[in-house]
């Protein structure tokens, strides 16, 4: 667990240390929070784009704003004022992880 009874975002294949997985973690933490059905909505908007049912999604969010293409995902601060530079990750491994988060979080007591 982290900050408390958090739970740590690891999930399999992620690598610590790495700016994108870092990022993606941040973004499990302060934005989709312990909400398993804001991550299912995002999840099934990511699906659409990876499939090619729709051609992007984007999302703002508390702390970031995700802009998801069917190969890669760009993470940004939402805010300028925090001077974090704006993060691509593989769209796949933003799924991956927040399908493992959000099984985390259904499993987890409040």
């Amino acid at each position: 667990m982290a900050g408390g009874d958090f739970i740590e975002p690891n999930w399999p294949g992620r690598i610590v240390g790495d700016d994108g997985h870092d990022r993606i973690a941040a973004c499990l933490v302060l934005d989709f929070q312990r909400a398993p059905v804001w991550c299912e909505q995002a999840l099934s908007e990511i699906d659409d784009v990876i499939s090619g049912r729709q051609q992007a999604w984007d999302m703002g969010m508390n702390a970031y704003m995700v802009k998801v293409r069917p190969a890669k995902t760009e993470i940004l601060p939402v805010y300028e004022e925090t001077g974090e530079p704006s993060i691509t990750v593989k769209t796949g491994d933003l799924r991956d992880a927040l399908d493992w988060w959000r099984k985390q979080i259904k499993q987890s007591p409040d």
